[in-house]
């Protein structure tokens, strides 16, 4: 079965890994997947869609994927490439190459959206409210789907294409099939007879020649602030739901807070991934662990 892949870019997406994650899944199979920090959701989606039996349960608590749900999003894409007077039979990279012009044209009247100003005069709206096309959930939706990066107020020159549409419908229709919850992490949460599939947020980079602790501060962003206290939380949740037929998948940066605390508190196998990813034309060598507990 093909893969679920989401139809933005999402940062911290373990879909680089799937080959790996898939291979220890199938080896250490067990009839519920749990996903607690499931971000974009790609790994729960498409084990959902190659394990036709498996019961799949995943946690999101981030900002931008929950106003995803909250929105009939694919009207929404649809209204905003109509907003812009995008022309559908055209490939956004496409314009973004050999028309300059239309593109920074459909660039202008994106920004609008979420302008505090009039596009005709260009004074602030003292009651922008009454002439707002889109509410702030759809405006949500809107960056994600079309926004440079997923959350600015600029085009990204991929923000349409037909294969994207259609990985979209494709994408929306599987979020039918999993459960879905948006929690805060609480490590006194049980399971049993699960593969707990657990991506915390980092609190340390993941560039290998850059190892200083940085603290990261989700909260930042609307989203769950994540310290090294919550790193002894997920020990503890680990802890508790030992002993009741579950396998646990950590994943982190090397040599971080929490893959000293694994190393301490159980028995687990570490296996390294280096990869090189190009971020913003940078490219940098990055290293990640996945930590198998049984």
């Amino acid at each position: 079965m093909a893969r679920i892949k989401p139809p933005f870019a999402y940062f911290g997406s373990k879909g680089r890994f799937y080959k790996e994650i898939k291979e220890i899944f199938e080896k250490n199979y067990r009839a519920n997947f749990i996903d607690l920090f499931a971000g974009a959701m790609e790994i729960p989606l498409s084990f959902k869609n190659e394990f036709d039996n498996l019961k799949v349960l995943a946690n999101v608590k981030d900002e931008k994927i929950e106003c995803l749900l909250k929105e009939n999003a694919l009207e929404v894409y649809k209204k905003g490439l109509e907003y812009i007077k995008h022309d559908l039979r055209e490939n956004a990279r496409d314009i973004y190459s050999n028309n300059k012009d239309k593109f920074e044209e459909e660039n202008r009247i994106f920004k609008n959206i979420f302008s505090e100003c009039c596009p005709c005069c260009g004074k602030r709206l003292k009651n922008k409210k009454n002439h707002e096309i889109f509410n702030d959930n759809e405006k949500m939706v809107l960056k994600i789907l079309m926004a440079f990066g997923g959350c600015s107020t600029s085009l990204s020159n991929s923000f349409y294409s037909p294969q994207k549409l259609e990985t979209l419908e494709i994408y929306l229709k599987s979020l039918k099939t999993i459960e879905i919850t948006n929690n805060l992490f609480d490590e006194n949460m049980e399971f049993k007879d699960s593969f707990i599939f657990l991506d915390p947020p980092y609190i340390q980079k993941i560039n290998k020649e850059e190892e200083q602790f940085i603290g990261y501060n989700y909260a930042s962003d609307k989203g769950i602030h994540w310290s090294v206290k919550d790193d002894n939380r997920l020990i503890e949740f680990i802890k508790r739901n030992q002993n009741k037929n579950n396998v646990f998948l950590v994943f982190g940066s090397v040599n971080n807070n929490l893959s000293r605390l694994l190393k301490n508190n159980f028995e687990c196998e570490f296996i390294v991934k280096e990869y090189k990813r190009v971020t913003f034309g940078k490219l940098a060598e990055k290293a990640e662990y996945f930590c198998l507990i049984k």
